[in-house]
């Protein structure tokens, strides 16, 4: 092996007609170990010359490392199949029951809940308080229902053609929109803003 300036190896002609010959069907720690060098160089080395491990090598070292694994598993005492049956049902999802109760205590999943209540209910209240002070909400939760009058108004407006979203006090007026002077004039006293678009804003009102 010779080392470069900056520290990169180079091999030798003699080891790489080595390489080339041995490379194919030996371990990359037995190649490490010849060259003197980390598995990882060796590795690096066999890659820039274009070198592989044949098929035959792989399918080898496939079967010694599933024997291996069958001895290591049977000194331990797993039963395969039999485990699997055994404990793998007690960890299945079961009807009406999510992923959380799985893994909880019967206590601790009735502390869970218990806390979410208590933070929605915080939240809800914080919200009313915002709206109650003519604040911006925070959160998309409805704390307020609309009265029948308005949500019926809402529906009477969508027939006409003015685009409402659900629970919104806002309607964009179109080009499809059949507009009412009195049905703007009942909504405006609930609340509800009028925002028409550039081609609307000479249309007349009936």
């Amino acid at each position: 092996m010779i080392r470069g300036k900056w520290g990169k190896w180079t091999l030798t002609d003699e080891e790489r007609a080595w390489m080339e010959e041995h490379f194919a069907h030996t371990k990359n720690e037995e190649v490490a170990r010849h060259l003197g060098v980390s598995r990882r160089t060796a590795v690096r080395l066999a890659r820039g010359m274009g070198l592989e491990k044949s098929a035959e090598f792989v399918r080898t070292m496939q079967a010694n490392a599933v024997h291996h694994a069958a001895r290591a598993n049977r000194g331990q005492g797993n039963a395969g199949k039999a485990n699997l049956l055994k404990y793998g049902k007690a960890y299945q999802f079961k009807p009406g029951q999510g992923g959380n109760k799985r893994f909880m205590s019967p206590e601790a999943f009735k502390e869970m809940h218990r806390r979410k209540g208590i933070i929605r209910r915080e939240t809800v209240r914080a919200e009313r308080r915002r709206v109650a002070f003519g604040l911006e909400q925070r959160t998309a939760l409805r704390v307020v229902k609309a009265p029948k009058a308005k949500i019926y108004l809402r529906h009477e407006l969508r027939k006409r053609g003015y685009v409402v979203a659900h629970a919104s006090s806002d309607a964009t007026i179109t080009t499809n929109t059949r507009r009412s002077a009195i049905l703007e004039q009942r909504a405006e006293k609930m609340g509800i803003r009028f925002y028409p678009t550039e081609k609307q804003n000479d249309k007349k009102v009936f």
